[in-house]
């Protein structure tokens, strides 16, 4: 085994979290340096051991609400940031949501279905694995996109140093950076994670989709509010969503949100820095090029490789 070999306590709304590694599928996988990373497999994917498999199991079966709204966007991408602006609008008013998120990977199906109308549900899942009501129902999703290599620090930062298990992660992140480029980190990676939404929608234009891109949020956060709000066929209320869009800034949720959030020995696991171009304190030009070998390769026609492109680096 790698690291410290000491096991950290996870906590979520200051409840200890005890993992049920019963049943899952165990893989570990390794750097160029054979230092392993812990993950369960189930249909393909590689997920947390924290999300129990019952919970699984029931997500592509759950049984969605008309005015469900779905987030699925990869992980450190804004789903948390996003999914606290969308209750706030639903709720009509600018006040902390009193609890972690209403994750379905962690959330067992019958708690789930006591969730008062209309329920905000994420999920990390690829957009092909959602459950199958939201094609019928044509419930609202909101993906979540963020710049990947900003997403791959975070990812690193997640895992490096932090106990998980038995394990702790001690690699450095040009090592992590190659299991990133290899779709061997948590849900596979973003590149195939995007390009499986993208192909979802578009066979699928009848499910209402509004890409909540992180820099243009962080760029002007109340009109992106104001656009959430529009997407979710709201009454626009210019001075609400200037409310929560303050209310929502990084360095008040970290405090706000204190008391819900996932932790690990006591830090938090989620609410950072909430900035964008970290990237650039970690890359060389040698990682910045084999980066953007893969990028070429995976993105290539997507909506979104513009925008990430090396051309717009500067």
């Amino acid at each position: 085994m790698d690291g410290k070999q000491t096991t950290g306590v996870y906590t979520m709304e200051g409840k200890v979290l005890v993992p049920d590694l019963s049943g899952q599928t165990i893989v570990h996988e390794k750097d160029r340096q054979g230092r392993s990373v812990m993950y369960q497999m189930f249909e393909g994917l590689r997920l947390s051991n924290y999300f129990p498999l019952s919970c699984l199991k029931g997500i592509r079966t759950l049984q969605l609400r008309p005015d469900d709204i779905y987030l699925p966007g990869y992980l450190r991408t804004g789903n948390h940031w996003t999914w606290e602006m969308t209750n706030m609008l639903l709720q009509g008013k600018a006040e902390t949501i009193p609890r972690f998120k209403d994750h379905l990977g962690l959330i067992p199906e019958e708690e789930v279905i006591k969730l008062p109308s209309p329920r905000v549900l994420t999920c990390h899942f690829f957009m092909s694995q959602a459950p199958l009501d939201l094609k019928e129902k044509k419930c609202r999703v909101i993906f979540t996109v963020r710049d990947p290599k900003d997403v791959a620090v975070s990812l690193y930062k997640i895992h490096y140093d932090r106990h998980h298990l038995n394990t702790v992660y001690l690699g450095t992140f040009e090592d992590f950076l190659q299991l990133f480029l290899e779709q061997r980190v948590m849900n596979n990676g973003m590149f195939d994670h995007l390009r499986d939404a993208e192909a979802y929608f578009s066979d699928n234009p009848d499910v209402p989709v509004h890409f909540q891109v992180y820099e243009d949020t962080l760029k002007d956060p109340v009109a992106a509010v104001q656009k959430l709000s529009d997407f979710l066929g709201l009454p626009r209320n210019d001075d609400l969503c200037k409310s929560i869009a303050e209310k929502c800034h990084m360095s008040k949720m970290k405090v706000d949100k204190d008391a819900y959030a996932v932790k690990v020995d006591g830090d938090s696991l989620f609410f950072w820095k909430g900035v964008s171009g970290e990237w650039r304190n970690w890359f060389t030009k040698d990682m910045l090029d084999e980066y953007y070998r893969v990028y070429e390769e995976k993105m290539a026609g997507s909506r979104f490789y513009e925008r990430y492109s090396r051309a717009n680096d500067s």
